[in-house]
């Protein structure tokens, strides 16, 4: 049984890293989901289109991964608003 919760835990955690390391790459992704963001975040990122936000995440759009980590914005960025992946909300 460990192994199996190992091997499911060595899964989620290579999944995440394999998704934020994709958000360095120019272009991947339209949006970024923001896990844990600073209270202040779009004060921190003045760039920044707000899409969606939540008490623990917050989907932003018009910055790279290295402007929201260089400016302490949030904790965890994923890409978010890729193609035939969860719509965004029309406004």
């Amino acid at each position: 049984m460990r192994r199996v919760v190992a091997y499911a835990l060595a899964v989620a955690l290579g999944w995440l890293a394999l998704m934020a390391g994709g958000m360095f790459i120019p272009g991947a992704a339209p949006s970024a989901l923001v896990i844990l963001p600073s209270p202040d975040l779009l004060a921190r990122l003045p760039d920044a289109g707000l899409v969606h936000a939540s008490r623990w995440t917050a989907t932003i759009n018009g910055v790279t991964a290295g402007d929201i980590y260089q400016s302490r914005a949030g904790w965890l960025v994923l890409p978010a608003g890729l193609p035939l992946c969860m719509a965004l909300p029309d406004r």
